[in-house]
């Protein structure tokens, strides 16, 4: 119970932390705001309004997700190791929604289901850890503290995890981080106006086909493509 209560009042001090940072409204979305423009551009066109409804629901489909993956992670962490320590309100503030890369996440979990992604999506993808972050330094004495060998179960749980993401990062799924860039390229681009230049899946969908036929494998199955949208749903709030 102290565990649930703890990451509901970690969520909403988020959300406050991305009002005051973002100067959102409390009707708009919890997460980074990804257009160029405020939420009240779109809530103050009518025509609007079924797509901010729309986008708003797959916030919350993709933010959920997030939600329970940092809950299953904090709730594997032995009381006693670097992480636990931190308790709950900073270790979430280390790796909230705010501070996350999407497109270093799908690099080492493209399925969204390694309970260690989220903390080890810094050392496989992007540019890594910056050494002068406190993220880094906290990072560096969980592994330390692994390393040191005092939980044998735990280790074992690391470094299954630690293969996945290393594999995954090898090889990564280059149609996935492909859509992920899409929705973000078209959300900097678009000026809410109107409704064909969305980020919905039906544009990203037309600006793969466009760019990536001949390249990507299964570009004419709809199932196939669905079913990568869908996993790219998870990253970034598509309109599925």
């Amino acid at each position: 119970m102290c565990i649930k209560k703890d990451w509901e009042t970690e969520k909403q001090s988020l959300r406050d932390l991305h009002s005051e940072l973002t100067g959102s409204t409390e009707g708009s979305s919890n997460g980074i705001w990804p257009f160029s423009f405020s939420d009240e551009h779109l809530r103050n066109n009518p025509k609007m309004k079924p797509f901010l409804n729309d986008f708003h629901q797959a916030c919350e489909i993709k933010e959920k997700a997030e939600d329970q993956l940092l809950l299953k992670l904090w709730n594997v962490l032995p009381k006693d190791s670097p992480l636990k320590k931190l308790g709950a309100e900073k270790f979430y503030s280390f790796w909230t929604r705010l501070n996350r890369d999407p497109l270093q996440l799908a690099v080492v979990d493209p399925e969204f289901n390694i309970v260690h992604s989220m903390i080890l999506a810094d050392q496989f993808s992007g540019n890594g850890f910056n050494p002068k972050s406190d993220r880094f330094h906290v990072y560096k004495d969980h592994v330390n503290w692994i390393m040191d060998g005092s939980n044998q179960k735990y280790l074992e749980l690391w470094s299954k995890d630690f293969i996945k993401c290393k594999n995954y990062a090898k090889k990564p799924d280059n149609e996935l981080l492909e859509i992920i860039s899409i929705f973000q390229s078209i959300c900097i681009s678009w000026d809410g106006s109107v409704l064909s230049d969305c980020p919905d899946a039906k544009n990203i969908m037309k600006s793969i086909l466009q760019k990536y036929t001949e390249e990507f494998n299964g570009s004419n199955d709809e199932y196939y493509w669905k079913k990568k949208m869908k996993m790219a749903s998870r990253f970034v709030p598509i309109i599925c």
